[in-house]
């Protein structure tokens, strides 16, 4: 029913009961019941709520407070133990120490520790590999020789991750790594490359002519010699939480 035939209606009701309209207001003003009546027409739409906007992707993950191994971290600096269809994994998380973290990256080689004569007895004591491995780049730089294990971590720049970000791991860190293995392992098969398996190089030198290694699939530690011997190199990243 349209406003002005609910005002006709009410002024005929007004009419058959012997009063007028300016009785009625009277009568209201007077009795302090006087209001404002404002008639909405039917057909007018209502102002429709605005519909809630929808979450982003982005918006829908967001790193856990605990971060444990077997997780991915995305290049944008999501950490999530899922999968997320069009988002870029560059690492596998391997070790927690607080908010210390070490990442296992996608891909590996299997190189020499050096193809010459090398010698760093200062990684010997050394429990950072990042640190290991830039001092192995520097006295090889010195020597003009090689350290292709080292050489090719520092060079690692594949799956979003940048040239010097990465560096090979020292022997406490791979034993830190082989301890999670399973984990890093299953997340690893998820994406479907090489899985952390058989002997790997670490930036910890033995002696002159030996470098440790470990062998992942039992955490059995070993010497060997660094020239021409070739292992697997896996680069991994040192992160913040």
């Amino acid at each position: 029913m349209e406003r002005n035939e609910k005002l006709e209606m009410l002024t005929a009701l007004v009419g058959e009961l012997g009063f007028s309209c300016d009785d009625v207001v009277n009568y209201w003003k007077a009795s302090g019941k006087f209001v404002s009546i404002q008639f909405q027409d039917e057909t007018e739409e209502k102002p429709q709520s605005s519909a809630p906007e929808k979450t982003s992707k982005a918006q829908q993950y967001q790193t856990p407070k605990v971060v444990t191994p077997g997780m991915f971290v995305y290049v944008d600096g999501l950490i999530s133990s899922e999968i997320i269809e069009g988002r870029q994994i560059k690492a596998v998380i391997g070790y927690v120490d607080g908010s210390d973290v070490l990442a296992v990256c996608l891909h590996e080689a299997k190189l020499p520790w050096a193809s010459k004569w090398l010698e760093v007895p200062e990684t010997e004591e050394m429990l950072s590999g990042k640190k290991a491995t830039h001092k192995i780049l520097e006295i090889a730089q010195k020597e003009h020789t090689k350290a292709e294990a080292a050489q090719w971590c520092y060079n690692y720049d594949r799956d979003g991750v940048k040239r010097g970000e990465a560096f090979l791991p020292s022997i406490t860190e791979l034993e830190q790594l082989c301890a999670n293995g399973v984990a890093i392992n299953a997340s690893l098969n998820a994406l479907g490359v090489a899985l952390l398996d058989g002997w790997y190089w670490s930036s910890t030198e033995y002696n002159n002519s030996n470098a440790w290694l470990l062998f992942m699939s039992n955490g059995d530690k070993g010497s060997y010699g660094k020239y021409g011997s070739s292992s697997y190199v896996r680069p991994v990243l040192a992160l913040k939480l």
